[in-house]
């Protein structure tokens, strides 16, 4: 599901939302600068104010969700991965904040070492395409801390 490729495309997002965000905090640190030197406290704290709410709620709303999201591709390609032969029940149709990044819930049965059933839980990307399955077909989840890394439906 997630490839290198996918994970650089997402570091260079970042890298983008990093720079038009610092880029009116360089103009502001100017008017800073300025402030300080011609003594006008008023603009000296202003523009450090504005430099930190710009800051602040930049990170907040546009570099924290793809940066959590670049730390789950980089755990997925690179952190330790199991494998569980499952069976399939279903999926929620909403999503919801898991780390934060936006996941569903796939809910799927599987046996313990007494061959008992049980439910578990894993949780599935919303920006990945679910593939059509029915409840009851059995599956072989590739996953890392409960989130899918692959999905493979096996033949019954």
């Amino acid at each position: 599901m997630y490839t290198e490729q996918d994970l650089k495309a997402i570091r260079d997002q970042q890298a983008r939302r990093w720079l038009v965000l610092l880029l009116p905090c360089l103009l502001l640190l100017a008017a800073v600068v300025t402030g300080v030197v011609i003594r006008a406290e008023w603009l000296a704290t202003g523009g450090t104010l504005l430099i930190g709410v710009i800051l602040i709620m930049g990170y907040d709303l546009f570099i924290r969700p793809i940066h959590r999201y670049a730390q789950l591709m980089q755990s997925a390609l690179t952190g330790l991965t199991r494998q569980a032969k499952c069976t399939y029940q279903a999926i929620t149709p909403g999503a919801e904040l898991v780390d934060g990044v936006m996941m569903r819930t796939m809910t799927v049965t599987q046996l313990d070492d007494k061959d008992k059933p049980y439910e578990r839980i894993f949780y599935y990307d919303v920006l990945k395409p679910f593939p059509a399955l029915e409840a009851g077909q059995p599956l072989q989840v590739t996953y890392h801390d409960r989130v899918v890394v692959a999905l493979e439906a096996l033949s019954a």
